[in-house]
């Protein structure tokens, strides 16, 4: 529970569930592989699939979940700031 009073939730959009559910799915298909190919007493190789599922997640999300709808703009610079251009161009040379 937050300070609040209210339950913290976690809101994630579509296509970032959907990055999230492949990148699971591949870690599986590779735990399940590496358990079969090692033979009946292996347990399977968990950190390459961690690793895989990690590499996946960190591929898709840049290509299809973009981190947000923050614009690549002029305004997106904090405002309060002026341009380096606009600053040299004051100056007067003497």
């Amino acid at each position: 529970m937050s300070r609040g009073g209210r339950p913290l939730t976690l809101r994630i959009d579509a296509v970032g569930l959907l990055i999230l559910a492949v990148g699971l799915l591949v870690g599986h298909a590779v735990h399940k592989h590496t358990r079969a190919a090692a033979g009946a007493a292996s347990k399977g190789d968990i950190v390459g699939a961690i690793g895989a599922a990690a590499a996946v997640i960190t591929a898709l999300f840049p290509l299809f979940g973009g981190g947000g709808s923050a614009s690549a703009g002029p305004d997106s610079r904090p405002t309060g700031h002026a341009l380096a251009s606009h600053q040299v161009s004051g100056v007067r040379l003497a």
